[in-house]
């Protein structure tokens, strides 16, 4: 009886290993977790979560004096444009989700000085969110994998970016038309605003102040044109929200796209499942 009680529990905490859960926080409109970074030493940091970042990123300041890392300025990568050349590295492992990534490359910036008060020392980017369907449980805060299961939720399809020379890499693109012209949109949950794309030709509600950011552009208030109650649809299902006007040929959807429910997003699919309350 005690063989099987021990062996019950061992199975239980492969299990639990296996499909960990991560605390799932949510301010500013944005998501992070809790994630384990090693490399010298072990460090918690609460790290962003951005479908908007094909790689991870970590904070140049944050990874020479708190992580000792070695920095490659001699491979550097083009991030978001043509022309801009960052640093990388590669972290020892970070754990995410009960599950332990080795030798993981990133990017190297200085997000203190770009996003300033909003600046996350890590993000958590597509090269990990990819490795298995993740369910962001908003009623547990919760973050967690899913195994195959049948689903009860509204299910988006998205196409890869790979197929649009306007869009960088990594990208989960949702075609649409609004007011009869089409229209591509990318889900950034590393994004605050919603943004139109540039094409789109409306007009505005009235001059909205929001502060702004990227990691090519650092954090400014400016003045920008606001468009209410705007109607689009992805697949069958049709959305209505609010943006602000965009400097690029593609738009932006954030975090309040699904309006506050749970969702499931999966690379391998290319899916994003909007749950049910």
């Amino acid at each position: 009886m005690k063989k099987i009680v021990i062996l019950l529990y061992c199975v239980f905490a492969f299990d639990s290993l296996l499909y960990g859960q991560s605390e799932l926080v949510i301010k500013d409109s944005l998501l992070y977790t809790h994630t384990d970074l090693s490399t010298t030493k072990i460090i918690s940091v609460l790290s962003l979560i951005d479908t908007g970042s094909s790689l991870c990123v970590i904070d140049s300041i944050f990874a020479k004096d708190s992580m000792e890392i070695n920095i490659m300025d001699d491979e550097k990568v083009l991030v978001n444009t043509k022309t801009n050349l960052l640093s990388t590295c590669i972290v020892d492992s970070v754990k995410f989700c009960g599950k332990v990534y080795r030798k993981v490359y990133c990017i190297v910036a200085n997000l203190r000085e770009t996003f300033q008060e909003y600046a996350p020392d890590f993000i958590i980017g597509a090269d990990i969110l990819r490795d298995r369907p993740l369910k962001f449980n908003r009623s547990s805060m919760i973050i967690e994998p899913v195994k195959k299961r049948k689903r009860e939720g509204t299910v988006l399809k998205w196409e890869s970016s790979d197929a649009y020379s306007s869009i960088p890499v990594g990208y989960m693109v949702f075609e649409t038309k609004i007011q009869g012209e089409n229209a591509c949109f990318v889900f950034d949950t590393g994004s605050r605003n919603n943004k139109l794309p540039n094409n789109i030709h409306m007009e505005p509600s009235g001059l909205l102040q929001k502060e702004s950011a990227d990691i090519n552009h650092q954090l400014a208030t400016q003045q920008l044109r606001l468009y209410k109650n705007v109607k689009f649809q992805i697949g069958k299902q049709i959305f209505t929200l609010d943006f602000l006007e965009g400097k690029k040929e593609y738009g932006l959807l954030g975090l309040d796209f699904l309006g506050g429910h749970s969702f499931i997003l999966n690379y391998g699919e290319k899916t994003l499942e909007i749950l049910p309350f």
